[in-house]
């Protein structure tokens, strides 16, 4: 069974708290929050033909954007402090640069409609100031589509810059390019074209940088192996780490490899037990949970301390508090904050619970791949007329449904490729990489070195839409990929009508139902 495909999807938290959407409220907070740090880019970029560059403060930026919508189950103090961190680099900023204008005798091109905030500055000063903006936001840019692909794009880019910084690596050529996207909202009037080669840009960019997080992660962790991940428990004390973060499960690891306390992923981390570091460590007993978007479900039932890593946006709002963990800058409320990777708290926590009283043995699942056995599974398939490449799975019963009526009328002489869904059919090479997007790249370049990306053989299904989504579609586009399909998005990924518009621009189908779509190809 793949993961992304198990029998409790129907019941993600998506699904059972009927929220799948961006309340009002919070974006508007995203929308004030948005200019202050559009603002700060615009200094950043004015500072930089002084050759002065802000290397803290544009982490500080792509990290925000990144983590843009999280703020759901934070305090007021909370968020009001996030702002006033920001607003404090954005002060800096255009004081530093004002300075230097003078010093050099320039003339200074000082931003209008500069944003204000002050200590009396209020959260509900911030959400009025939001609607306004969300208001207007479109009043005068005639490319209003164009500029929330540009957003999501830039989104995509900074995750993985966050998930590089989190390997203690960077990339000088990726930063420059989001600070120089970013300040492009400061225009009140954007071409098209502009808008576009940005994009791109951009889109590429994404690709560059899942390459190089694959490349450090497999240094850190060893190449990646086909493995099979334990779903069982054992009666023990036990701590579980969720999200997709492996620097924070390795600090977990090694901070409790001399303890007699086993260690169990969650989430995304699911494809950490294909890394021979983790695969070797004494303490990591097996993966829990049913799917990566069963948070409340998981939660609830594990009886041990429960980290939640860095950068993960998760649906917390509802769980109980007292035993969750997080190594965020900014922790939700009820959520322990881990200070200067100081795990004993969490430790502590995870011996005064319960544990598990009793073992329960819940079977298996692989992951990862053979790259030796791939390639000879490509040659296999590689004369087939058509080849389908079926992207990770959002979990839905549709798609579940779909793919079942997919497989069982493929035509002849057709294969698939696919990263969820298997059907155990000797013409389809089923490969689960729980949604780590760094390597499916990796496995993309093996499968395009068989057969060639814009190859007219190949369609491809994107099947989970997130927040990489777009930024893979338009990686594919330009490459020369033809046949390109994705499903429905929530809303609160994207704007459906957004959705349309980027469809209608890259020339990318929807997908609708099994027989249509072949008939179509």
């Amino acid at each position: 069974m793949f993961y992304n495909s198990s029998n409790n999807f129907e019941y993600n938290d998506c699904v059972s708290r009927g929220a799948c959407s961006v309340s009002p409220t919070i974006s508007s907070m995203q929308e004030v929050m948005f200019i202050v740090l559009r603002q700060i880019a615009y200094y950043l970029v004015k500072l930089k033909d002084f050759n002065v560059k802000k290397e803290n403060i544009e982490k500080q930026i792509i990290s925000q954007i990144a983590l843009i919508d999280s703020a759901k189950d934070l305090a007021e103090v909370q968020i009001l402090d996030a702002f006033s961190k920001q607003y404090n680099n954005l002060v800096q900023a255009r004081k530093e640069y004002l300075k230097l204008c003078k010093e050099k005798d320039v003339q200074c091109k000082d931003l209008k409609n500069l944003i204000k905030l002050s200590p009396k500055t209020n959260l509900s000063a911030i959400l009025k100031r939001g609607d306004r903006e969300f208001l207007q936001k479109y009043k005068h840019q005639s490319s209003k589509y164009l500029t929330d692909i540009l957003s999501a794009v830039l989104k995509s880019v900074c995750v993985n810059l966050v998930s590089l910084f989190e390997l203690n690596e960077t990339c000088t050529e990726a930063s420059d390019t989001v600070i120089s996207a970013l300040n492009l909202f400061n225009q009140s009037r954007l071409s098209s074209e502009k808008l576009t080669e940005y994009i791109k840009n951009l889109a590429k960019c994404d690709v560059e940088l899942l390459n190089l997080i694959s490349q450090y992660e497999t240094q850190n962790y060893g190449e990646i192996e086909e493995t099979d991940v334990l779903y069982k428990t054992r009666p023990h004390k036990a701590i579980m780490v969720s999200g997709s973060n492996l620097s924070d499960l390795k600090s977990v690891l090694e901070t409790v490899k001399d303890k007699d306390i086993d260690v169990y992923t969650n989430g995304n981390l699911l494809i950490a037990h294909a890394f021979p570091y983790f695969k070797n460590s004494k303490n990591l007993k097996g993966h829990f949970g049913a799917g990566v978007f069963n948070t409340i479900l998981d939660f609830a039932t594990f009886p041990g301390a429960i980290l939640l890593t860095k950068n993960e946006s998760q649906n917390i709002e509802y769980l109980y508090r007292g035993r969750l963990f997080t190594t965020d800058d900014i922790s939700p409320q009820g959520i322990v904050k881990i200070e200067n990777n100081d795990f004993s708290p969490l430790i502590e926590s995870a011996l005064q619970a319960k544990g598990f009283a009793k073992g329960q043995n819940r079977g298996s699942e692989v992951v990862g791949f053979d790259e030796t056995k791939l390639k000879s599974d490509l040659d296999k398939i590689s004369n087939a007329e058509r080849i389908f490449i079926i992207g990770p799975s959002n979990l839905s019963l549709k798609q579940k449904d779909y793919f079942e009526k997919f497989f069982e009328i493929m035509p002849e002489n057709t294969a698939a490729i696919s990263f969820s869904y298997n059907p155990e059919l000797e013409n389809v090479i089923a490969l689960n990489l729980g949604n780590d997007y760094a390597i499916l790249y990796k496995v993309l370049k093996i499968i395009f070195e068989k057969i060639p990306v814009d190859s007219d053989k190949l369609a491809f299904f994107f099947t989970k839409c997130d927040v990489n989504s777009l930024s893979n579609i338009i990686n594919l586009h330009n490459n020369g990929a033809k046949n390109l399909f994705i499903s429905d998005c929530p809303p609160l990924v994207i704007n459906p009508a957004v959705l349309r518009s980027f469809t209608g621009l890259f020339n990318v189908n929807h997908i609708t139902n099994p027989k249509n779509d072949l008939a179509l190809l």
